[in-house]
């Protein structure tokens, strides 16, 4: 069910003066919203000032009821002091009214100053609620085009009076939305990349069915999301790219919190590894979700923290380094990135190194530098469950400070550890090189922790049990 609903509010405010002449302000607005059985309520708020004393603050939530008639109510607040900022509350008065379906209505009150004077504000709504026939997909669909408006939806690609049919129900092109719309599911809107997604997996036509949502925010107001009919939603973060979570995957992680539990976004589709036993997972931020026949599984792990990698790759520095002269003092991981975007597979964070030493000259003082390396590690090819991937590092980008305080040999070390980097780094380190891997180790995900760690997912059979001691045994020898 579908209701549209106008609304115009005016908010008249009388600054009563004992001197000169009363003061007064009216503040009006108009409006245009939809509810529907995924949107039951909405929220309006309005703030009217005048005479640099009086402040009032309307609060209005329209609730759609199971009839079609709409509940509306709320409260007026009239605040008075020094300033129209002023925390001192004078006068307030409550609403509530139900409006019927297809009917317009209005509310109207006065709320008074009653610690002192004679100010006062007169508060006017008037609302249009029109219910839609769940049956009628056109005038639901020309509804939601007109409330999310022609800014948002673009032109029409399709004909709006005559909606393209599509699985189990019927929808409209836009440039920039598609609109969907079915008796079952109601009516609703798919944009920007969840858009691309949902049509890149065949929209309707795959296991996702048709949206039961507009496109929403999440509670911390960066990623969205639309849920399908299919027991299946798309999220989008801007460090993820759009990913499709479904079935028991999705019910596991709405349990523990969706993208606010430990797991965080998801980071890739859902990928079937096999039919018999049927073999599901994804990857999130954070972890992976396995799924066998109808129970989730853990997947065998291996791991080290951050500290254990700044140790490794302190390891691999000093090995690196191959002049006597080059003394490093320091290793330090000093900053951790976020995951970042794909459209299919979300990359892992980029760890941020620095390096401290001196270099040891035949004068003195000796010159000290500090590097800072920012560095990716990734999987090739990326993990799938079935195929052998080797894990590598690349270096993103590098700086170099170099500093004595007779500026002696700062030019000539700088320029020395560039090209020492440049040519560690000319192509992606395998740091899987000379470890007997399992070719049949059923790598699900390779991941860079919030603290600069590894974390390795195995699949949860004895091969993937033994590939992951294998690795265990790797990364410990690593940051020993």
């Amino acid at each position: 069910m579908q209701n549209k609903i106008s609304y115009y509010v005016r908010i008249f405010i009388l600054d009563h003066e004992y001197i000169v002449a009363n003061e007064t302000k009216t503040i009006e607005n108009r409006g245009l919203f939809s509810l529907d059985n995924a949107r039951t309520s909405h929220s309006l708020f309005f703030v009217g000032k005048c005479g640099g004393e009086i402040r009032v603050e309307l609060s209005v939530l329209i609730k759609q009821l199971a009839n079609g008639d709409i509940h509306v109510s709320g409260k007026a607040l009239l605040f008075e002091g020094t300033s129209e900022n002023t925390g001192d509350l004078d006068g307030q008065s409550s609403f509530t009214k139900d409006i019927r379906a297809n009917t317009t209505d209005r509310i109207s009150f006065r709320v008074r100053n009653t610690d002192e004077g004679d100010d006062y504000t007169d508060i006017f709504m008037e609302f249009s609620n029109t219910k839609l026939n769940d049956q009628d997909c056109t005038a639901n669909i020309k509804a939601k085009a007109m409330v999310l408006g022609s800014g948002f939806t673009g032109n029409a690609l399709s004909n709006i009076n005559s909606p393209l049919p599509v699985r189990n129900g019927v929808k409209v092109d836009f440039q920039n939305c598609d609109i969907y719309c079915s008796p079952s599911t109601g009516t609703h809107e798919v944009h920007g990349d969840i858009r691309a997604k949902y049509d890149a997996k065949r929209g309707p036509d795959s296991d996702l069915l048709l949206p039961v949502t507009d496109e929403t925010a999440t509670p911390d107001t960066i990623g969205r999301y639309n849920h399908f009919s299919g027991n299946g939603s798309i999220y989008w973060h801007p460090h993820t790219g759009p990913m499709e979570v479904r079935g028991g995957i999705r019910s596991s992680w709405a349990r523990q919190g969706w993208e606010r539990s430990v797991y965080g976004y998801p980071t890739s589709d859902e990928m079937k590894i096999n039919d018999q036993p049927a073999q599901w997972y994804s990857d999130f931020q954070n972890g992976v979700i396995f799924w066998q026949d109808n129970a989730e599984v853990q997947p065998r792990m291996a791991s080290i923290n951050g500290s254990q990698v700044r140790k490794a790759f302190e390891n691999f520095f000093r090995e690196h380094a191959a002049d006597p002269k080059l003394k490093i003092d320091s290793v330090n991981i000093v900053g951790v990135g976020p995951t970042r975007y794909d459209f299919w597979r979300s990359k892992n964070r980029i760890i941020t190194f620095q390096i401290t030493g001196e270099y040891a000259v035949d004068w003195i003082p000796d010159p000290d530098y500090t590097i800072t390396l920012h560095l990716e590690f990734f999987a090739d090819p990326l993990p799938n469950g079935r195929t052998v991937s080797k894990i590598y590092v690349r270096k993103i980008s590098h700086s170099i400070s170099t500093y004595n305080f007779a500026g002696l040999g700062t030019s000539e070390l700088a320029q020395g550890l560039h090209a020492k980097l440049e040519e560690v780094f000319r192509a992606p380190i395998d740091l899987t090189a000379g470890q007997n891997i399992p070719e049949n180790a059923g790598l699900l995900s390779f991941k860079v922790m919030a603290d600069g760690g590894f974390s390795f997912y195995f699949r949860p059979d004895f091969a993937g049990g033994f590939a992951a001691a294998v690795v265990q045994a790797m990364l410990n020898n690593m940051a020993s």
